[in-house]
């Protein structure tokens, strides 16, 4: 063996053995860098979707442990920011002037990343309504009168069918 095949073969071992320890050595930043939980900002506007509301708080509930967590109010803009977030599903709730306004999506925030989330605060379908409003809810198709006679027809037609009806002797059926 030459001096030079030697060289090169040491070479070769010292770099098959440096590309092993990438692969065994578990990275810098993934060994030593504690996670710092992920955070949660964006804006609040109100009703109109344009116009920033100042001083909400935007509060989020962990669905496993129920904890809870709180942003500053907003600024002048209607920016919040929640930093050390916990991974893990969120309920998402708002407290402004306009009153409480709890939404009934989770939101999962993953650990170490940023989750941009800006809200509306226009009252919703189940939003309470004001007093002299009357509650008028509309009733589904199946629960009038018409609907469940379509459904008793419908049936009754698919029970005749498949059992009263003569089938055709056939040698072949």
């Amino acid at each position: 063996m030459t001096i030079q095949s030697a060289s090169k073969s040491r070479w070769l071992l010292w770099g098959a053995l440096a590309a092993f320890s990438l692969f065994v050595v578990p990275v810098a930043e993934v060994a030593w860098a504690k996670d710092q939980g992920g955070s949660l900002a964006g804006f609040i506007y109100g009703k109109d979707m344009k116009t920033p509301v100042a001083g909400a708080v935007v509060k989020i509930r962990n669905v496993a442990d129920k904890k809870e967590l709180t942003s500053q109010p907003t600024d002048a803009n209607g920016m919040y920011t929640i930093p050390g977030i916990p991974e893990g599903r969120y309920l998402l709730g708002v407290t402004a002037v306009e009153g409480n306004f709890d939404f009934d999506y989770a939101l999962f925030v993953k650990g170490s990343d940023v989750g941009k989330l800006s809200v509306a605060l226009a009252p919703g379908a189940g939003a309470p309504q004001a007093s002299g409003e009357a509650a008028t809810k509309k009733a589904g198709f199946f629960n009038t009168v018409a609907g469940r006679v379509l459904l008793i027809t419908v049936v009754g037609v698919g029970v005749y069918l498949a059992f009263f009806t003569e089938k055709e002797a056939s040698p072949i059926r």
